[in-house]
């Protein structure tokens, strides 16, 4: 059985999607997280040019760049939105992709809830339907701000959206970026997180190659030993420190995981 060590494409941009998934498997990874960048990375041909890179895509997380078509409350660009997460789970289907990854909506005001956060917690509901009826697994990801900055807040944010499929995952920058120890959010998160992302924080910086920051790692590892958590370790650094020397840096990302987790 391989080892559960992935590396999130996002942090290869701006590199095609494809040639970012190659570099990722000469260096060692046999799991990525695809991070798409463009409708073209959407899609049947897509889905075979990322197969042929020969690496498992593991997670797919919702496509910052379309943000706007999930979290949207304008009715024409909702039903593309509705289209596009169809499409995503076509695609995270056929090639055994397991989490997609989501972020929490705004909180919003009463006299606005019906007319903004209803269509949008229709346009999720929509896509988790989708991804139960193809089991793979909501993601929903913590944020240094709003409903998603503490353990608790998450975990009832979650449980608001009466959406028992979706579970809660892990951010270590965003849990740091919030004011929090990246150990104490783990032992506290409920449930166990499903999925991880993994990156350092420190002076000021955040999302910083794992292992070149403040962040107790070995804090980290034990808690999640402790919890048995069962998901990837997936590695989401910033695209602005793999610029250069790229295959040398993965392969050096890949050897922390390795000897960490």
């Amino acid at each position: 059985m391989t080892d559960r060590y992935a590396f999130s494409t996002g942090a290869l941009y701006p590199l095609e999607s494809d040639h970012a998934l190659t570099l990722l498997k000469e260096a060692g990874f046999s799991h990525a997280e695809l991070m798409p960048q463009a409708f073209g990375d959407i899609g049947d041909k897509a889905t075979l040019r990322f197969e042929k890179t020969g690496i498992h895509i593991s997670s797919i997380h919702y496509p910052l760049a379309m943000f706007a078509m999930l979290y949207s409350a304008h009715p024409t660009m909702s039903a593309e939105g509705r289209q596009l997460s169809k499409d995503i789970v076509t695609m995270s289907k056929r090639m055994n992709t397991e989490y997609i990854v989501i972020h929490p909506t705004n909180a919003y005001p009463k006299e606005q809830k019906d007319m903004l956060e209803k269509p949008i917690l229709d346009n999720i509901r929509y896509l988790v339907d989708l991804c139960d009826q193809a089991d793979i697994q909501v993601a929903m990801e913590n944020y240094p701000t709003g409903v998603g900055q503490y353990p608790n807040t998450l975990h009832e944010y979650i449980e608001s959206l009466d959406m028992p499929s979706v579970k809660p995952m892990v951010d270590t920058t965003e849990v740091c970026e919030g004011g929090g120890d990246p150990v104490e959010f783990l032992q506290m998160i409920e449930p166990c997180p499903c999925h991880l992302h993994l990156s350092d924080f420190g002076n000021g910086k955040k999302h910083l190659p794992a292992g070149e920051g403040s962040i107790d790692w070995l804090g980290v590892s034990k808690v999640l030993h402790e919890r048995n958590y069962a998901g990837y370790y997936t590695l989401e650094p910033s695209y602005r420190y793999y610029l250069t020397d790229i295959p040398m840096k993965l392969r050096s990302a890949y050897e922390f995981a390795s000897r960490t987790f």
